[in-house]
C-alpha cells in the first residue's frame, strides 16, 4: 500500500506531465501558424497581384476604347463611339491607378500588430472601391435605361451608360476577390495577435497562460 507521500508525488508527476502536454500541444499549433512577417508577404504579393489584375484590364480597356473611337465615327454610330471613348477612358485611368500603387514600397511589418494595421487599411479601401463599384453599376444602369425615354442623345447616352456598367462590374469582380483573401488572412492576423500566449491547463480546471 503507498504511503500518502507517495501518493502526493504520484498527483504531482500526472499533473506536471499534462500540463507538460498541453503546452506543447499549443506551442506546435503555434509554430504551425503563418507568422506576422509571412502575412505581412502574403498581403504585400497579394495586393501587387491585384494591381496587375487591374492595369491589365485597363489596359485592355483603353485598347479596345481606341479601336472603336478610331473604327467608327462619332456622327455615324454615336452608341459605338460613345462606348469606346468612355471604356478608353477608363481604361486610362486603372492603369494610372495601378501604377501609382505598383511604384509604392515600404518595409514589411515586423509585428502581428503592424501587420494587422495594414491588413485592416487594405480592406478598408477594397470595401470602399467595392460601394464605389456598385454605385458605378447603378450611374451606368440608370443612363442606359434613360436612354429608351426620349432624352436628347440617346444613343451616346446608351453607349457611355453600357461602358459604365461594363467598367463598373469588371472592377467589382476584381476587387471582392482580393477583398475575400483580405478576409482570409485578416483572420489569420487576429488569431496572431490574441493567441500569441502558451495556456498551461491542468486536469483540476486551472488554466495558466503565459505570453511568449
Amino acid at each position: 500500500m503507498e504511503t500518502p507521500k507517495r501518493q502526493v508525488a504520484r498527483g504531482l508527476i500526472v499533473l506536471l506531465m499534462a500540463a507538460a502536454v498541453t503546452a506543447s500541444a499549443a506551442l506546435a499549433q503555434d509554430d504551425a501558424a503563418p507568422t506576422a512577417q509571412e502575412l505581412a508577404h502574403q498581403k504585400t504579393d497579394a495586393e501587387r497581384a491585384h494591381l496587375w489584375r487591374v492595369a491589365a484590364w485597363g489596359g485592355a480597356s483603353a485598347a479596345a476604347g481606341l479601336a472603336l473611337v478610331t473604327s467608327y465615327r462619332r456622327s455615324d454610330v454615336p452608341a459605338r463611339w460613345a462606348f469606346g471613348l468612355q471604356t478608353g477612358l477608363w481604361g486610362v485611368v486603372n492603369v494610372g491607378i495601378a501604377a501609382a500603387g505598383l511604384s509604392q514600397s515600404g518595409a514589411p511589418a515586423a509585428t502581428y500588430a503592424e501587420a494587422l494595421a495594414a491588413e485592416r487599411n487594405l480592406h478598408d479601401l477594397l470595401l470602399l472601391n467595392m460601394g464605389l463599384n456598385v454605385a458605378y453599376v447603378g450611374v451606368g444602369t440608370a443612363m442606359t435605361i434613360a436612354s429608351y425615354y426620349g432624352v436628347s442623345g440617346a444613343r451616346r447616352w446608351r453607349g457611355h451608360g453600357l461602358a459604365v456598367v461594363v467598367q463598373g462590374a469588371a472592377l467589382l469582380a476584381l476587387d471582392g476577390l482580393a477583398l475575400l483573401a483580405s478576409r482570409s488572412r485578416l483572420a489569420d492576423l487576429v488569431s496572431g495577435v490574441t493567441g500569441n500566449a502558451a495556456a498551461f491547463a491542468f486536469p483540476t480546471g486551472l488554466a495558466v497562460t503565459v505570453p511568449l
